[in-house]
C-alpha cells in the first residue's frame, strides 16, 4: 500500500473522528471545518495513490472536478456548502463572507459531517478497487 496515501486517510480519518466528537459536544462550527479538512485530504490521498499531483487549493469543488470516474455529483450541492465554511470558520474577521443566518446549526454540522463520512467511504472503496 501506498504509505502517502494511507498517511492523508489516517488525517482525514482523524478529522472525522474529532468531527464526531464535536458534534456531540456542540462545537457545531468545528464541525463543519472539520468535514471541510477531510474531504479535503480524502480527495488529495486518492490523488497521492493514483500518482498524480495534486493541486495547490482548499477547494472541493476543484478538487472533487478531477474525480470524473469517482462520481461525487451526487455530493456537488453540499460540496459547495461545506467550501463556504473554510475561510468563515477559520478566520474571525472574515464575518463578513458567512451567511446571513450566522454560524453553523447542529443540522449543517450533521449534514457537513455525514457528506465527510460518505466522500471519505467512496474515496477508501475507489482505492480498494484499483490496488
Amino acid at each position: 500500500m501506498n504509505a502517502r496515501y494511507e498517511a492523508w486517510m489516517d488525517k482525514a480519518e482523524d478529522d472525522l473522528q474529532f468531527a464526531e466528537i464535536g458534534l456531540r459536544e456542540g462545537f457545531h462550527a468545528q464541525v463543519c471545518f472539520l468535514s471541510q479538512q477531510s474531504i479535503e485530504k480524502s480527495l488529495k490521498g486518492a490523488l497521492v495513490f493514483l500518482g498524480k499531483a495534486y493541486p495547490k487549493t482548499h477547494s472541493l469543488r476543484e478538487l472533487s472536478s478531477l474525480f470524473s470516474e469517482l462520481n461525487l455529483r451526487k455530493w456537488k450541492e453540499m460540496l459547495s456548502v461545506i467550501d463556504g465554511y473554510y475561510i468563515p470558520l477559520r478566520y474571525p474577521d472574515a464575518a463578513p463572507g458567512m451567511k446571513a443566518s450566522g454560524p453553523p446549526n447542529k443540522q449543517e454540522a450533521k449534514e457537513a459531517l455525514s457528506t465527510a463520512q460518505e466522500i471519505f467511504e467512496a474515496v477508501t472503496e475507489y482505492i480498494s478497487k484499483k490496488k
